[in-house]
Parts: C-alpha cells; sequence; structure tokens
C-alpha cells in the first residue's frame, strides 16, 4: 500500500493493524450496510502482481485456466492457476492497462505464486513484479453505482468484468446483485474519485466485500485453501474461470478429464448459519446427518444481520441432508447461477 494512500484512509476515518485495514471505526454499522447502501471499500488484503513483457500474453495463456486473450483494455477476467495435479493454487481478477496484465490474488498467496510464476519464465520475455504498492486499489458498490460513476466519468461498464480506462483509472465491474466496481488507479486520481463518491457512500472495511463475493458466488482462494481443490469444485468452469478451448496449462488435463470423462464428487455452495456470529476458519467442517465431513468453508463473513454466510465445498450427495456447524443449523442458500446437480 503507499503510504499516501494510507495516510489518505486515515485521514477518512480508517483504522489499521499494520498495513491492515480493520474499519472506519464503525464496523456493526459498516456491516449493514450493503447492499442496500453505497459503500467504498480499500482493497490492500489483494495483492498485485504485474505481468509484462513481449511474451506476457503467451506466458499467462500456458499457465493459467482461463483465455488470456479475451482480456484487453475493455475486458477483464477471472482465472486460476493449478497445480499439475489440477489443485487450485489461486484464483485471480486479472485486469489490463497501458500494455501491462495485473492478477489481483489473496494478499498472503502473492509472494508464493509470484516465486512459482517466475519459475517458468524461462527465455521469455516477461517481467513479473509485485506490484501492490504502484497503484491503488479499491472498490465502490451501491444500488446507484453505475449511474453514480457514469455522472462522474462519463460512462461506466455495464455488465460483470466489462472494463473502462479513464484517465490514469482502470474500472472493472465486478458481479454482485448491485453495480460493484474495482478501481485501480494513480494515487491523486483515485483520491478524487474516491472523494467524489464519498459524498454518497459509507467507507467500510473487507468484510462488507467478502460479502458481496459470497453473495455472487466466486471463490477467493487464500493460502489456507490453496491447492485443496479443482477449479470444477470451486464452480469455476460456471463462472467464465476455465477454458476448455484453449490449449495446455498446468493440471489441464485433468481438469479436462474431469469434465468430458467424469462427475465431480463436490461444488461450492452458499450456505447461511443463521444465529452464528463467530465467522469460521478457512477449512472448519459442516457436518451432515451421514457425514461429520460433509463440507468444508472456503469464504466466510457476516452478513448485514450479523449471522455467517459463506461459501463451502460440499459433497453433492450431502446437501439434501440436515447439515450443522457445530450447534448451529446451516442452511443452503440460492446462488446466481445454476449449479450442474440442479
Amino acid at each position: 500500500m503507499k503510504t499516501e494512500w494510507k495516510t489518505f484512509l486515515i485521514d477518512h476515518g480508517a483504522e489499521f493493524s499494520g498495513d491492515s485495514l480493520v474499519s472506519f471505526g464503525n464496523p456493526e454499522r459498516e456491516r449493514r450496510i450493503p447492499p442496500q447502501g453505497a459503500i467504498l471499500c480499500d482493497l490492500a488484503h489483494f495483492g498485485l502482481i504485474s505481468v509484462s513483457g513481449a511474451d506476457a500474453t503467451t506466458f499467462l495463456q500456458g499457465q493459467l485456466t482461463n483465455d488470456i486473450n479475451q482480456v484487453s483494455d475493455t475486458q477483464s477476467q477471472l482465472s486460476a492457476y493449478c497445480t499439475p495435479k489440477g489443485r487450485t493454487l489461486a484464483t485471480f481478477f486479472i485486469t489490463k492497462r497501458q500494455g501491462v496484465y495485473y492478477l489481483s490474488v489473496a494478499r498472503d498467496l502473492l509472494e508464493p505464486i509470484l516465486k512459482r510464476l517466475r519459475m517458468y519464465v524461462m527465455r521469455s520475455k516477461v517481467a513479473l513484479e509485485d506490484a501492490s504498492a504502484s497503484l491503488v486499489h479499491f472498490g465502490y458498490a451501491a444500488p446507484d453505482g453505475d449511474v453514480r460513476l457514469q455522472a462522474i466519468l462519463g460512462k461506466a461498464p455495464a455488465n460483470a468484468y466489462d472494463t473502462l480506462q479513464s484517465g490514469g483509472l482502470t474500472i472493472m465491474r465486478q458481479p454482485a446483485p448491485i453495480p460493484r466496481f474495482k478501481i485501480l488507479g494513480e494515487l491523486d486520481e483515485a483520491r478524487k474519485l474516491w472523494e467524489r463518491l464519498n459524498v454518497n457512500a459509507a467507507c467500510v472495511g473487507r468484510s462488507s466485500w467478502e460479502y458481496f463475493n459470497v453473495l455472487s458466488g466466486v471463490p477467493m482462494v487464500t493460502q489456507a485453501s490453496s491447492e485443496a481443490w479443482v477449479p470444477q469444485m470451486l464452480n469455476m468452469h460456471l463462472i467464465n474461470g476455465v477454458s476448455f478451448t484453449k490449449g495446455c496449462f498446468p493440471g489441464q488435463e485433468i481438469v479436462a478429464r474431469l469434465k468430458y470423462l467424469g462427475k465431480s464428487k463436490r461444488q461450492m455452495y452458499r450456505v447461511g448459519i443463521p444465529h452464528c456470529v463467530a465467522v469460521p476458519a478457512v477449512g472448519t467442517n459442516i457436518a451432515s446427518t451421514n457425514d461429520a465431513e460433509a463440507g468444508t468453508i472456503l469464504n466466510a463473513t457476516l452478513n448485514p444481520d450479523g449471522y455467517v454466510e459463506a461459501l463451502a465445498v460440499m459433497k453433492i450427495a450431502e446437501v439434501t441432508q440436515p447439515l450443522r456447524f457445530g450447534e448451529y443449523a446451516v442452511k443452503v442458500l440460492e446462488l446466481p447461477y445454476v449449479l450442474e446437480a440442479e
């Protein structure tokens, strides 16, 4: 995080633990704002990897699950990086600006993923760098967010992953039940946009942003879940995170075999745990009547009512059974896309 940006956020009431933004002073109030209200959220809990050079496109095409040729100044992408055994090391949002690809990844995975990618550069003309401190990275979501951005910038991305370049800013629309945007930009322009949006929005901590990912069924792999699941178990093939026509990538044979020759016994569900106010750790088990490990928590946060909602990788055969998390009943909630078993 840029020092000047951290100072800017502190001046707006941000409270930090090291470089991690905790809240803007009232986490209970902040949690209750979305999705009915407008929010601004720093995204420093994501790291940024920049990929540049003459061979950048070819290099990424051979490493990631999605077709990097589809990424442009006007179109971003969700993708993943797998081991040779098809296990998901990380998930990314990929954005292109000024000829450089930016991979947005869980902060605790930045160093290991950067190190691993560099192992495969060989003689390719590719430069991979930690760009987390080179650009400001924040999020904005509001029921009328597209209208507000259009009033300020003259236009706004219309659909998920549509991307807008405006001066020194790159704005990517993200999946959500209301207009939601990730903004990458130069310090001065980012500060100006934050200030203008802040007139009608509340500054919040990361929990509210994570709630939108849960609502949208978009998996965020962190260090605690790295290498745990193949992409299909994370529904990546259902949300345009995997291309089965782009050619080879690490683990491609196993991922393709599961699509064409088999059927996954697990997939990701959105679940609610009413009355539970303690956010479970990644990897925590959900039990069923038949199985003590019917599912595993992938991402979890508190919803506006103060109870846990999560994305969990579940055994498909157990989802129709009564589910429990400790003393609490677990409910399977709707996702904005159709699951294969349905």
